[in-house]
């Protein structure tokens, strides 16, 4: 699922924290860094504080269940 721009961070790294499984962000480049983990929220978090379209384009993964219930307002529109 890719993101939709305007994503506040803060509101991703608290849904994750709601999944019974990981949650991955995948960058444009190819990382896959796990949303629960904290050294990949401080990291993302310095990022967003730089520049908070860097984080926009990337995707969200995680099992159907977890994206369907906390992350489906995030994504973004296949028409955009």
């Amino acid at each position: 699922m890719h993101l939709k721009d305007g994503v506040k961070l803060s509101d991703l790294i608290n849904k994750a924290k709601l999944c019974k499984d990981d949650v991955y962000y995948k960058t444009d480049e190819g990382d896959v860094l796990n949303l629960k983990s904290l050294l990949t929220q401080l990291l993302l978090q310095t990022i967003a504080n730089s520049d908070s379209s860097l984080y926009a384009g990337g995707q969200i993964l995680c099992n159907k269940e977890d994206e369907c219930i906390h992350f489906s307002e995030y994504a973004k529109n296949e028409e955009d």
